[in-house]
């Protein structure tokens, strides 16, 4: 059965009450916990408290939350060069620290997928973002826009699905590559799909996301995911002239992998305070 984490609002808290609900789990894993964040950018002095902890933590394993953020959106890249400059930036930089036999990062398979027939390469996110925008919407002779959503499965063709503005106004920005990951046992992308919608909501459009993960670790990954989750919504409403909205993941398989950051002793000083206030 499904668990929902929805009362906390911001990143922190909500995943540091799915983290402990893991945490009295059998095994520590739980299947499909849906957490729905309707604040996804602010961040308190509490939560950085919380922050430094488990980013203390990530260095038993060579982590830290801003990398694991970076894979998802580079967000410094971004406010160094702006749209559309640090796409080849972040190409670049891959090209220079990416270790061999790696697939890269999220960021990577968003900004550069290979076109038909071998073609030139093109850029789902840069898609995406006109997409959304006001420019990209079709129009009734009433100005709504023709849908409310788009209906899709974890199987979009960017080229194909992004590039023509056919009537939806959601929009995909696929992940797993069939082509590479279908082959794999471990080591492919834990996040499958991301899926964007454009809401109306009052008297203005804001443009809410949903990621879904096939496995998450809450210890080594979930934080710094759900971090960068935020950035690139943030990055996708700020460039397509939209709100941000709520930021939704899913995990349909999760764990509390303990062992990421050294003991499970180390793993309950963190996560059993009572209130994050606390901390």
């Amino acid at each position: 059965m499904a668990k929902l984490f929805d009362t906390q609002q911001r990143i922190v808290p909500t995943w540091l009450e799915a983290a402990r609900y893991l945490d009295q789990r059998p095994g520590r894993k739980a299947m499909n916990l849906v957490l729905e964040i309707t604040d996804p950018l602010t961040i308190t002095a509490e939560d950085r408290r919380l922050m430094d902890r488990v980013d203390l933590a990530l260095g038993y394993s060579n982590l830290t939350l801003s990398t694991v953020a970076g894979t998802i959106f580079p967000l410094d890249l971004y406010r160094r060069y702006g749209r559309p400059a640090f796409y080849e930036r972040h190409k670049e930089m891959l090209k220079r620290g990416k270790k061999a036999g790696t697939w890269g990062t999220y960021a990577a398979r968003m900004i550069a997928r290979p076109g038909r027939d071998g073609g030139e390469d093109i850029n789902p996110l840069e898609m995406l973002v006109r997409r959304l925008s006001e420019e990209g919407q079709p129009h009734r002779k009433s100005g709504e826009a023709s849908f409310a959503s788009a209906y899709e499965m974890g199987i979009a063709d960017p080229q194909h699905d992004l590039a023509e503005v056919f009537g939806g106004v959601g929009g995909e920005v696929p992940i797993y590559n069939v082509a590479f990951d279908g082959l794999r046992w471990m080591g492919f992308p834990c996040l499958s799909h991301l899926s964007f919608k454009r809401v109306a909501h009052d008297s203005e459009y804001v443009v809410n996301l949903t990621a879904v993960y096939r496995s998450h670790h809450y210890c080594a990954r979930a934080l710094g995911n759900l971090l960068g989750l935020g950035q690139l919504l943030w990055f996708v409403a700020q460039e397509s002239g939209l709100s941000v909205g709520t930021l939704t993941c899913l995990s349909s398989h999760a764990e509390l992998d303990t062992h990421t950051w050294g003991s499970i002793a180390t793993t309950h000083n963190i996560l059993t305070r009572s209130k994050l206030e606390e901390l």
